[in-house]
């Protein structure tokens, strides 16, 4: 479980105060206006921005004062931060170990990687020559192979076409059910999650605004 209670900071002159708990396994989605602070709540949660007061716990582990690294989560975001000079391959190794030292272990896990997300006759490739919709799958198959429980997803398909981010949205249905992953995704268009979500969060300067279910959504939109 995330447990957010009265989390804080001030930035310039935005100031937030959130308090949310996730349980394990759900999928929440981030809905609201630009500026409004859906990013900077994804960002404390990952330690990018530290608070100035409140508490952040997962799973009964205080992680306020931890580097980012040391959290149990992975980010995916809208530019996917993979890394031109490294192949597909090297991009979804990377998950596992930034040398790119793996045992027969681990390079096995990147092959069955490769194979699920359908990547493997890329291995080799570089990523400029990749689609959108592909380099995405390399991206979510790196954040996997971290084996971290939570995925804090920042509009990460929002430059895809919309059959492209229904692909990215049932693939990550998949992915959620198979390991029992714990997801928080900003959204661009949320109207196209809602078959996916549990439950959309409406955030609304800087403060968690409402608690949404899909289908009520879906009424206010009808």
């Amino acid at each position: 479980m995330i447990e957010i209670q009265n989390i804080s900071v001030k930035l310039d002159d935005f100031k937030t105060d959130y308090s949310l708990y996730v349980d394990n396994g759900e999928w929440i989605g981030i809905i609201g206006q630009s500026g409004s602070g859906k990013s900077t709540l994804l960002n404390l949660i990952a330690g990018f921005i530290y608070a100035d007061t409140g508490s952040i716990r997962i799973n009964s582990m205080e992680i306020n004062s931890m580097h980012p690294s040391e959290r149990p989560v992975s980010c995916l975001f809208q530019e996917n931060n993979l890394f031109p000079h490294l192949s597909v391959y090297e991009n979804i190794a990377i998950g596992i170990s930034p040398s790119l030292k793996l045992n027969a272990s681990e390079k096995k896990q990147v092959q069955d990687t490769l194979n699920y997300l359908n990547l493997s006759d890329k291995s080799n490739s570089d990523i400029g020559i990749l689609s959108g919709g592909e380099r995405q799958r390399v991206a979510i198959g790196r954040i996997v192979l971290s084996n971290k429980k939570i995925l804090l997803l920042d509009e990460p398909f929002s430059q895809l076409d919309p059959n492209l981010r229904i692909e990215m949205l049932n693939l990550m249905r998949k992915i959620r059910d198979e390991k029992q992953l714990t997801i928080i995704m900003v959204l661009h268009t949320p109207v196209e999650a809602v078959s996916y979500v549990d439950r959309f969060i409406q955030i609304k300067n800087g403060r968690i605004n409402r608690n949404i279910k899909p289908a009520e959504y879906s009424l206010e939109i009808s």
